[in-house]
């Protein structure tokens, strides 16, 4: 679409410039447009843009080619990362649970120690219990945050590459103008 743009662009350029060249000479004998001088320039033209699009042409292709399969491999990446990141965060949800459990079974354990070391005991267990089931609980909430937080800025990346591609592949002269226009007309409602 641009292509023939710059080429209708051109064409119009190279017709009405002979023309204009004729009334900047005042008239001086030129009876009009010398179509000669035209035509010789068009196929001139002609010829540089058919050699540009014959030796562009496959480059142009293969850099596209490969821009595509890099896009896929980035795609690709992002969604192993992000299996990785839900397989480590089941292998964190499995390591919590143990925990509990492990942390019940130290209780348990307490309790029994506790009844035979009588109240003084007893008080000491139940201490001890609590701070290993609160750093347990702490440790577990920080490591699911944590999981949390990679997952999030995993899939924040990814969702601004994959919007970033469509906003570049979808972006028309007309869409950056109006955006242009936009952006001027709040900035002159804010002053």
């Amino acid at each position: 679409m641009r292509f023939e743009l710059l080429l209708a662009l051109l064409l119009a350029v190279f017709v009405v410039e002979p023309a204009f060249a004729s009334e900047a000479a005042g008239g001086h004998g030129a009876a009009g447009p010398d179509w000669g001088y035209f035509l010789y320039h068009s196929l001139g033209l002609a010829a540089l843009l058919g050699v540009l699009v014959y030796f562009t042409r496959e480059p142009l292709k293969n850099f596209l080619l490969d821009r595509s399969d890099d896009i896929r491999r980035q795609v690709e990446a992002a969604e192993t990362a992000l299996a990785s990141a839900r397989a480590e965060a089941a292998e964190l949800r499995a390591r919590l649970a143990r925990a509990s459990e492990e942390s019940e079974a130290f209780i348990r354990a307490a309790v029994v120690q506790a009844e035979a070391e009588r109240v003084l005991a007893l008080e000491r267990a139940e201490q001890a219990a609590e701070r290993i089931r609160q750093e347990s609980r702490r440790s577990a909430d920080q490591e699911i945050a944590r999981a949390r937080r990679e997952l999030q800025n995993e899939a924040a990346q990814l969702a601004t590459s994959i919007a970033a591609e469509i906003l570049r592949q979808g972006m028309t002269r007309d869409d950056d103008r109006r955006l242009v226009a936009e952006f001027v007309e709040q900035i002159g409602r804010r002053t």
